[in-house]
């Protein structure tokens, strides 16, 4: 009944520095994806942060909460690093992970499965967002669009150095 696991990955000319400034850069999060509207955080992000999202498909808004459940800057770990949050209703986790990759950065968004949805979400898929497979397949191209918006953010902000 669940769905399963959505990945994309792409390969940036920046620094994992550079990349990390973009992805932490949860404002510009809106403007970057086909779904969210906006990613409100309830202060500064950290672990345990909370946040009100607001996501949207053609006529269809509805609201999200989120809690930062890993924050870990790449000047921490040998330029790895990694931003999970986990989001409700749908009881999933959304990350990104950063690592050195040939002379670059590689930038891997996921979500985790989604094994056994609620009643809620099970019908909001169905009536609102044409079915869960169609609206994950519309997620993983979201995906996709969105780390290419990181990606020009990450390297125009090389090219402005």
């Amino acid at each position: 009944m669940g769905q399963p696991p959505l990945e994309s990955t792409i390969q940036i000319a920046a620094s994992p520095d550079a990349v990390w400034a973009a992805v932490s850069d949860v404002k510009a999060m809106g403007r970057r994806s086909p779904e969210l509207v906006g990613m409100w955080l309830l202060g500064r992000p950290r672990v345990g942060r909370r946040s009100i999202n607001l996501n949207r498909r053609k006529g269809f808004v509805w609201p999200t909460t989120g809690r930062i459940t890993q924050w870990k800057p790449p000047a921490n770990d040998n330029g790895r690093g990694v931003f999970r949050f986990h989001v409700w209703p749908t009881n999933v986790d959304w990350s990104y992970e950063i690592e050195p990759a040939d002379g670059g950065t590689r930038l891997t968004e996921r979500r985790t499965a989604l094994p056994n949805p609620s009643l809620t979400v099970r019908l909001t898929a169905r009536l609102a967002l044409g079915g869960a497979d169609s609206h994950d397949s519309e997620l993983r191209d979201g995906m996709d669009r969105t780390l290419a918006a990181i990606k020009s953010d990450a390297e125009e902000r090389v090219v402005a150095r």
